[in-house]
């Protein structure tokens, strides 16, 4: 039987449910596939994943592995070149393009609703008996092997970075978290700075000696494509690596406004000065500003369109970011689309 992306998962549900034991190949795992799967820890049940690619959640795998420790009904051992999505039983088997996660279809949690999948369900006993000599011949490969405490390691890594860089699913356009569920975000490199104030006469002329020796060695016009915003003693916890995207924004407590300045990445160059009254030391870290925030559009019209959004919700935003100092704080986009989803 073809089983649509409305059958697909109520098909593995039953499939479960009814089988004795179970075979499944299946490359990627997303969260909450082991009560999927394997609700019943009574059944035999041998398992193949693909660990280290990066996009099997390695928790999953962690807590099989743990179950497996004190039940000889779990085996589980990974294949670095499966791509299957093959679950057989004793009288039937399921073959299609769907990896197990909390709903059976796709990634993680929701992001499982923008993907189509589809499949083959059989009770065909030569094809359930086939699919079972494949598997069988699979699990005594050498390419089939035992899973470490190591392996599971390397795969927390590899699953990191394959979770910042999945397909963003979202419609076109410019940037708005009403195009994003918190699960879309999550794990992206995205955060947004919140400040109360902006930078010191000191830190702009700081910055503006910068510029004009930056433009001068490139031998560029003043502020053309060398333009830098300054974040004014902000703490070395701050990533200035490049790698993270940031989401400038002014907070104004007292009138309860925001100002989007739009987003940026960090340049990793940190600029020391001295204060005029005091003398004492400062620093600011350079960020080059962007046109795009994850891949979206957020010109000048579109942060001011941003703001109009947020401004409702800015004070949650502000009182759940992570704190980094007087009037600086900081907090992942996740968050705040999980804010204005309430």
């Amino acid at each position: 039987m073809f089983l649509g992306p409305e059958q697909y998962s109520a098909a593995l549900m039953r499939m479960v449910a009814e089988e004795s034991s179970l075979d499944v190949a299946v490359a990627f795992w997303g969260k909450g596939a082991e009560m999927k799967v394997h609700p019943d820890e009574t059944k035999p049940i041998r398992i193949i994943c693909n660990l280290l690619s990066g996009g099997t959640n390695p928790w999953v795998i962690a807590r099989f592995l743990k179950r497996a420790e004190l039940n000889s009904n779990i085996q589980i051992r990974q294949c670095d070149v499966l791509h299957a999505k093959v679950l057989v039983g004793r009288s039937q088997a399921i073959i299609g393009s769907a990896n197990i996660s909390a709903n059976g279809l796709g990634l993680d949690g929701d992001e499982t609703g923008r993907w189509i999948e589809a499949g083959v369900h059989t009770v065909a006993i030569e094809e359930v008996e086939s699919a079972r000599a494949w598997f069988d011949q699979l699990w005594n490969t050498a390419s089939v092997r035992v899973i470490t405490r190591d392996d599971v390691a390397k795969a927390i890594v590899a699953y990191k970075r394959h979770r910042g860089t999945r397909p963003d699913c979202s419609s076109t356009g410019p940037f708005s978290f009403s195009k994003f569920t918190p699960a879309d975000l999550i794990d992206r490199d995205a955060y947004a700075l919140l400040y109360v104030s902006g930078p010191s006469d000191d830190a702009k002329a700081a910055n503006a000696r910068h510029a004009a020796a930056e433009s001068k060695a490139l031998g560029a016009i003043p502020g053309k494509g060398t333009e830098r915003w300054s974040f004014e003693c902000w703490p070395e916890d701050l990533n200035t690596t490049g790698k993270v995207e940031y989401l400038a924004m002014l907070w104004n407590q007292e009138k309860a406004n925001v100002v989007v300045d739009g987003p940026c990445v960090m340049t990793s160059t940190q600029l020391e000065f001295t204060y005029s009254a005091g003398g004492q030391p400062g620093w600011l870290d350079l960020a080059r500003p962007t046109s795009t925030l994850i891949g979206h559009s957020l010109n000048k019209m579109e942060c001011r369109a941003l703001a109009r959004e947020l401004k409702p919700y800015m004070q949650t935003v502000w009182d759940e970011s992570e704190i980094l100092d007087e009037g600086m704080r900081r907090i992942h986009l996740s968050h705040i689309a999980e804010i204005l989803e309430r």
